[in-house]
């Protein structure tokens, strides 16, 4: 299921959407890597609305604390990643765009 809801398709987007809450439970349920990185891309597709966005970022930044060693810290972060490139209005100010120049 996990991986028909991430696949790039606008029904699978709405379902994924329609879905939210039960998503959400998978960025703290302990997962198989490769169901992980299948509930990641359904996450990403359920977070097409900003108040879905709103709330897979809010649980992602949680998971960033948990102790399991094991955890696909750089998936999540892929997550984020993907979810402020459509909501940008979403990041943190620690999460803003930093580019440095030369100075002349």
């Amino acid at each position: 299921a996990y991986r028909a809801l991430g696949v790039n398709d606008e029904r699978a987007r709405q379902l994924a959407a329609d879905n939210l809450d039960i998503l959400l439970g998978t960025v703290v349920r302990p997962l198989q890597r490769k169901t992980r990185a299948a509930a990641f891309r359904a996450l990403s597709n359920a977070a097409a609305t900003e108040d879905g966005a709103r709330r897979v970022l809010t649980k992602a930044r949680e998971a960033f604390a948990l102790p399991d060693k094991g955890y696909p810290k750089e998936a999540l972060v892929g997550l984020i990643a993907r979810i402020l490139a459509r909501h940008p209005a979403l990041a943190s100010p620690a999460e803003s765009r930093v580019v440095y120049r030369r100075s002349a």
